[in-house]
């Protein structure tokens, strides 16, 4: 399936709460664990990405309907939702 970080926020965000993105994507994983190595990679090259300045992150976070200006604050989404759902993955 090969998840990347534009199908991430506009698949899973969707507008909505990380957390909820968070806990959607937990359950997926449960069913089909292959997709945490996905999910996990495309979040933290997103990270390392925005850490760049890198546009592309901005557009993928703004694709799930969180609006953000600068790549920082893409990366700081990116951050928040592979922490949400490390979490979940745990639990």
């Amino acid at each position: 399936m090969g998840e990347t970080l534009d199908n991430i926020f506009a698949s899973y965000v969707n507008q909505g709460p990380l957390e909820e993105a968070a806990a959607w994507m937990a359950n997926l994983t449960r069913n089909h664990p292959e997709l945490a190595e996905e999910f996990i990679a495309a979040l933290q090259k997103g990270i390392v990405a925005a850490s760049k300045g890198d546009a592309a992150v901005i557009k993928a976070v703004n694709a799930g309907g969180h609006q953000v200006a600068t790549a920082t604050e893409a990366g700081e989404h990116c951050l928040k939702l592979l922490g949400f759902y490390s979490k979940l993955l745990r639990k």
